[in-house]
């Protein structure tokens, strides 16, 4: 599923682990398309090889997490997966965690125009207050001296922003940026990257585990599971017409305010280990519409061009939905 002329293009992608039982595959097979003024989102539980995702595409893989196959691809140039790239910019989940306790806000921001692009202090300092101002900081300049525990985590998630515009990026990541945030905070959160979308063209990428969430921004959505892709689509076909039994359970457990009588639905069982050699459907084990045949190899295929899924039992659930059997 690659586009033409695409911003981001993630090929196949393959991530392994050298760990004490083995390698596993945190990220396998995996496939993903951003274009430019587009936000597409990733979802899935803890553990499904999301974050990992996102940290290759940043090039700040950790030491023991490499690479096997695949690449990925920002406006046609081809990134080093363990390299950083000044057209990549990153937004992490915790904001204290990004931030230098001991840099004020001017000094996050100023870093790296003034190392990278020899801007000067002044001309550096100009451009902090124009970014503090354009992600809705009021009082931009006295915020310049301010240091990250003097703020909000609201603001703090402004600085963070702010601080990844500064080396004018062309792809935004985003792993999980409002997990800490109130719901108000987080609408405005939301509002303002869809803002940045329209104005500077970004291509975002936004990994969360708040299925609904995405419907709120992105074009797209990629459901993965067990870090694989197995589903993606158009935010609306993906939310209104789930296509994975996977994407159905999510959907379900999450939290509903329209009704009292709604109960909490959890997924039973546990994500599998993520071995390089795993055959077949990896969540037919917790799935409710499992058969023999799921088992059998199979990726995503199943649907249209515009929303894949990986279930090999699709149709069969489309008709007897629209029969009313289950």
């Amino acid at each position: 599923m690659t586009g033409a002329g695409s911003l981001l293009e993630v090929e196949r992608l393959t991530i392994a682990i050298d760990g004490r039982q083995g390698v596993t595959h945190p990220v396998h097979d995996v496939s993903v398309v951003v274009d430019r003024g587009e936000t597409v989102g990733v979802v899935g539980e803890s553990g499904c090889g999301k974050s990992t995702l996102l940290r290759a595409i940043a090039g700040v893989l950790p030491r023991g997490v490499r690479p096997v196959a695949g690449e990925v691809r920002v406006d046609g140039q081809r990134l080093d997966p363990r390299r950083p790239s000044g057209q990549v910019a990153m937004i992490f989940q915790d904001p204290m965690t990004g931030l230098n306790p001991v840099l004020t806000v001017g000094g996050h921001i100023t870093e790296v125009p003034r190392r990278r692009d020899g801007m000067t202090k002044s001309a550096a300092r100009d451009l902090a207050i124009h970014l503090l101002q354009e992600v809705g900081i009021d009082d931009a300049e006295q915020r310049l001296d301010a240091y990250p525990h003097q703020l909000s985590g609201g603001l703090r998630q402004r600085v963070l922003i702010a601080a990844a515009l500064s080396g004018n990026p062309k792809l935004l990541l985003c792993d999980e940026p409002t997990t800490a945030l109130d719901v108000t905070v987080q609408a405005r959160f939301v509002a303002l990257l869809s803002r940045l979308v329209r104005d500077r063209d970004l291509g975002i990428l936004y990994v969360t585990h708040d299925l609904p969430l995405l419907g709120t921004m992105c074009d797209r959505i990629s459901v993965m599971y067990a870090g694989q892709v197995i589903e993606r689509g158009s935010s609306r076909d993906v939310l209104q017409h789930p296509a994975h039994p996977y994407t159905e359970a999510l959907l379900a457990a999450a939290p509903r305010m329209d009704s009292r009588a709604h109960r909490l639905v959890s997924i039973p069982g546990q994500p599998p280990a993520l071995l390089p050699d795993a055959d077949g459907c990896r969540f037919s084990p917790r799935c409710p519409y499992a058969v023999d045949r799921c088992r059998e190899a199979r990726g995503l295929g199943a649907g249209t061009a515009t929303h894949e899924s990986a279930c090999v039992r699709r149709d069969e659930r489309e008709t007897a939905t629209r029969r009313g059997d289950s």
